[in-house]
């Protein structure tokens, strides 16, 4: 008989983020980057060691079904908080099981030669990676109710894509509350959902991505682009990554399946401009 599998805890308010500083990903919402490299290569896991089967239902949150339909046969895609009837039909709780400490990061993920391929295996938007593009520059302006430490305010990022729109051909901006930025200039385009974003990183063309230290940019370390020359440049506002760097949640290299070069930017925050020639030197 097939289980049903829970990845993912929340709501529709997937990019938003409610949680705190001292709390990290609450209960009732798993973010992004948790699901990824957590919920997401556990069930990888299971499902080479027998303990799942492609029967099996996983049960995420709306936009995230891309990560398991080549993998498993079914996939239930609600909110979480709104059926309560999902929750008693739960078979195998990913979410709240500690599956973190069973899987085996370090040095490197254990695993990677055996799992690769399902790792890697998303669907991406084909008319994306077919937009004829020599310079893409990807930027997540970090605007989140959870863990606010890691944010810059609205007007940074405007001014820094401001100052970078004839650098590059086009200019991706993801993540809520920046819809706005398209009317800075003509190549800046606001891309709304997780899929969209996996394909741009993924494009030949996407050389850079610029962000604070945010879930997101773990999404480069498993999609990156098709050339393996993506640089991902991260201001860290709070030495979070040397305080925490051997976690995988960091950005520790354990799970840098792509082989993106970090750039780390921690002490003062660059001006926008400084930030440009951090990126472009």
């Amino acid at each position: 008989m097939s289980r049903n599998v829970l990845c993912a805890k929340g709501t529709n308010d997937y990019n938003h983020g409610n949680g705190s500083a001292g709390g990290g990903t609450p209960d009732t919402q798993t973010e992004a980057a948790t699901e990824l490299i957590i919920n997401r290569l556990a069930v990888i896991d299971m499902l080479q060691t027998g303990e799942l089967d492609k029967a099996d239902t996983i049960i995420t949150l709306p936009e995230r079904m891309f990560l398991y339909e080549n993998i498993f046969d079914n996939v239930e895609v609600v909110d979480y908080n709104e059926h309560r009837e999902i929750q008693q039909k739960v078979n195998v709780d990913i979410v709240m099981g500690n599956y973190w400490q069973k899987l085996d990061y370090k040095p490197f993920y254990k695993h990677y030669e055996r799992d690769k391929d399902l790792i890697h295996n998303i669907t991406y938007h084909d008319h994306i990676l077919n937009e004829k593009l020599d310079n893409i520059l990807v930027v997540i302006p970090r605007l989140k109710n959870s863990d606010t430490r890691r944010n810059l305010d609205v007007q940074y990022w405007k001014d820094f894509v401001l100052k970078q729109k004839n650098k590059v051909e086009k200019i991706i901006i993801f993540g809520k509350g920046t819809e706005d930025f398209e009317d800075i200039a003509s190549n800046v385009t606001y891309v709304d959902t997780l899929q969209e974003y996996c394909s741009w990183i993924h494009h030949k063309a996407c050389k850079n991505v610029v962000s604070t230290v945010s879930g997101p940019c773990h999404y480069i370390q498993h999609f990156g682009n098709t050339n393996g020359d993506t640089t991902l440049t991260m201001i860290d506002t709070h030495g979070l990554c040397s305080k925490h760097g051997t976690d995988p949640s960091y950005f520790d290299p354990c799970i840098n399946f792509t082989k993106v070069k970090l750039n780390i930017i921690s002490g003062e925050t660059p001006t926008p401009h400084q930030l440009g020639s951090h990126i472009w030197e």
